[in-house]
């Protein structure tokens, strides 16, 4: 692993599990065995740091998103795509995805930093927006409030990267299975969709080693 890669994991870990407030250059080069002068010949700042991490972890969604949509054009399939990619991605890549989503704060306002993570985060989202309109134009929805809806079926989720272990009662197939079940009913969707997780399409974060999936429950045989 190379050093600014080494940089980036460490970051990644810390911000998550002490969050970006407590993390000095300091901690994160004496996590490293680096000076802290070692550090800033691959960084400009800590915030710039936290920004790089969060636009490239931001990229690496949307791009697999749109790779999971390419073809379907039906708002369930749409919808039930956008569930499964996100829990999948929270679930696997937890430490990225608490940063991505809880560290936003962090980034000074009114920086072009925080502007652009903001415009990429509000293109994301418009993935849902749209399947969620569609599906109301066509009538294969009944929502009363789209913006409610996207949000509690995003927050599920997101959720997962606090508590999906590979080793849990359920899979991650399961659990995406089970997600898009709970998404439909929201929308009061009568459509069934069976979706097929291809873990191949999911984001490469390289700062971030991510959990098995096939790893069995205790007790049961991977599939």
């Amino acid at each position: 692993m190379d050093t600014a890669l080494r940089i980036r994991s460490a970051a990644m870990r810390l911000f998550a599990d002490q969050g970006y407030a407590a993390t000095s250059i300091r901690s994160l080069a004496a996590a490293l065995h680096m000076t802290n002068a070692g550090i800033y010949h691959h960084v400009t700042s800590k915030e710039a740091l936290l920004a790089d991490l969060m636009r490239a972890g931001q990229l690496g969604l949307t791009d697999a998103t749109d790779r999971m949509l390419t073809g379907r054009r039906d708002p369930a399939e749409r919808l039930a795509t956008l569930i499964s990619s996100l829990t999948a991605v929270h679930a696997l890549y937890p430490m990225t995805s608490r940063v991505m989503d809880g560290e936003l704060r962090s980034l000074t306002h009114g920086s072009s930093a925080r502007d652009e993570i903001i415009a990429l985060r509000d293109l994301y989202e418009q993935r849902w927006k749209s399947a969620l309109a569609d599906g109301v134009e066509q009538g294969a929805f009944r929502i009363a409030d789209r913006k409610l809806t996207r949000l509690a079926l995003m927050s599920m989720c997101t959720g997962t990267s606090e508590w999906y272990r590979p080793d849990g009662e359920s899979t991650l197939e399961q659990v995406c299975a089970e997600f898009v079940t709970i998404g439909l009913a929201a929308v009061r969707s009568s459509a069934q969709v069976t979706m097929r997780l291809d873990l191949t399409l999911l984001p490469d974060y390289p700062w971030e080693p991510h959990v098995d999936p096939r790893v069995a429950p205790a007790g049961r045989p991977a599939p």
